[in-house]
């Protein structure tokens, strides 16, 4: 079994990603799990839209799909609390995603729409997943290590784990954060793996693709190039590969999505 916590459907710029497309591609890879969120609330909040959109991978994916929420400011200004979209029809909710690359969240205790979402998390019991990145400033993964020491009993995920070293640092000082491997160079898997065994946050590194985004890159098959990633990835984590690619998502969403 291989557990992809990194996957998208939706509306992405001019292109619609469905259920079924997302579904196909994973299974031709090889990943018989995954969590994903949908880049369609970047573009509208419908709520009964969303919802929909939940139910279809739900229902195709015989629940193997874990949704995670996208959660975008104009969401917050239509339900403070995020409850308009979080009906379980479409399965239960596994976590809330912040991407600061969209829209603009600071990482701050100032930052009331961002502790918002951490609030509900907490309140909830669900993860968070925060995008990070180079581009802007405020996607550092090594601003992040403050909102998880206030919410130490918050799980947050290190999307790409970007820039490197400031993620693995945010890693090493607070036993909540995690790391997901989505378009982490396989130089930098590498030393991600090192220096978890030596600091012993291995059980925090979770296998992740950004599928089907890397598609859009790609002069080859999106298929092809994961399966030549996965096997990659698994020669580079060795004795560890089992962990980061099925038994650390397990675990962390064993209280979350007890089905999982």
């Amino acid at each position: 079994m291989l557990f992809d916590f990194h996957v998208h459907m939706g509306q992405y710029f001019d292109d619609y990603y469905t259920p079924p497309q997302i579904l196909r591609t994973l299974k031709l890879a090889g990943i018989t799990h995954f969590a994903y969120s949908s880049t369609s609330t970047v573009v509208m909040d419908d709520p009964d839209f969303l919802l929909e959109e939940r139910i279809a991978m739900n229902e195709r994916s015989n629940g193997k799909a874990k949704p995670i929420l996208w959660v975008t400011h104009d969401m917050l200004k239509r339900s403070r609390d995020l409850s308009l979209y979080m009906n379980e029809r479409g399965g239960k909710i596994c976590g809330l995603k912040i991407h600061g690359d969209s829209e603009k969240w600071m990482p701050t205790a100032s930052d009331k729409c961002f502790r918002y979402v951490f609030d509900i998390a907490r309140d909830l019991g669900l993860f968070v997943k925060v995008h990070t990145g180079e581009k802007n400033e405020w996607c550092n993964a090594g601003n992040f290590g403050h909102i998880c020491k206030i919410y130490s009993d918050v799980p947050v995920i290190l999307a790409h784990g970007r820039p490197l070293s400031p993620a693995i640092y945010v890693l090493m000082k607070n036993p909540n954060a995690y790391v997901d491997t989505s378009f982490m160079p396989h130089n930098q898997l590498r030393n991600l793996i090192h220096v978890a065994r030596e600091q012993d946050f291995i059980d925090r590194i979770l296998f992740g693709t950004d599928s089907p985004i890397p598609g859009r890159y790609l002069k080859s098959s999106l298929p092809r190039h994961l399966r030549a990633r996965i096997a990659t990835s698994k020669q580079i984590a060795g004795k560890d590969w089992k962990k980061i690619s099925w038994k650390n998502a397990s675990r962390l969403l064993r209280g979350i999505c007890p089905s999982q």
